[in-house]
């Protein structure tokens, strides 16, 4: 049991640390064929859930693989002890395909304590989550909503500080509150703020290599100056995204920034 739970653990360092999905798939195929060969299902469920969200994120069109135990992955599942961790899958899911207001909806339902909510897993589903707001604050600007964002920075924050008092990398977190940041600069029209915070980061993210948020930033970038009519700046960052995805492994990503590509194009003529 304890070596599945150290596999799963695993499984999830990768993901936030930007490993390749392609290696992170095939690292999951591979416990997941230890798993149903010795009947733990408990790995299986989980390890499910995040095949689910790899296999999304590389390609759309990609069929899932369907978990022996019950005949379908994570998302099928029901049972409450796996709630939790179900609604942050689908809620990833939501996040990196662009579906705003379902990736709300989800992390809505994850309660503040829960085990979803503990150290590396848990304060990225806070990350996404204050990320996210901003595109639900253009729909819906209302005091809870804009309490999401603020609560992620300080959770950042206090990652970070703690990873200075113990001697570990506070980089890992870093660059997501200076991204957090940003998006506020830039929802609250600070836009020179919104640029050095940006910058850094970017900076940051390529730093400790983790390509898919270094990624993320360039895009949410390129956005912010799309906003601002900077058009030439926009489709440098745009370009900046794509290769970082490209990098991850994410086809739908770089699909997603050639359409941005395309609309700005569009504002040029």
């Amino acid at each position: 049991g304890t070596a599945f739970m150290n596999a799963i653990q695993h499984v999830g360092y990768s993901f936030w640390a930007g490993v390749k999905l392609h290696t992170i798939l095939e690292k999951i195929d591979y416990y997941l064929e230890l798993a149903l060969l010795y009947n733990n299902e408990l790995a299986q469920e989980y390890l499910s859930m995040f095949r689910g969200t790899i296999s999304a994120l590389i390609d759309r069109s990609q069929p899932a693989r369907k978990n022996k135990l019950n005949g379908a992955t994570g998302e099928g599942m029901q049972h409450s002890n796996h709630s939790v961790a179900t609604n942050v899958h689908r809620a990833l899911q939501a996040y990196w395909s662009g579906h705003n207001e379902r990736c709300h909806h989800y992390l809505e339902k994850v309660p503040k304590g829960s085990p979803a909510r503990g150290r590396i897993f848990g304060i990225g589903s806070v990350f996404v989550h204050g990320l996210n707001s901003f595109q639900v604050m253009k729909t819906q600007n209302t005091a809870k909503v804009r309490a999401i964002s603020r609560e992620a920075i300080s959770t950042m924050k206090v990652a970070a500080s703690q990873e200075i008092e113990v001697g570990r990398q506070s980089w890992n977190f870093r660059n997501k509150v200076r991204l957090l940041e940003a998006e506020l600069q830039s929802f609250e029209k600070r836009n020179d703020e919104a640029e050095e915070s940006y910058a850094a980061a970017i900076t940051t993210a390529r730093c400790s290599r983790f390509v898919h948020e270094q990624g993320l930033a360039c895009e949410l970038a390129g956005q912010h100056h799309k906003k601002n009519g900077d058009i030439m700046r926009a489709s440098d960052f745009f370009e900046q995204a794509k290769q970082c995805y490209a990098d991850w492994g994410s086809q739908p990503k770089v699909e997603s920034i050639n359409e941005q590509m395309e609309s700005l194009q569009e504002m040029e003529v």
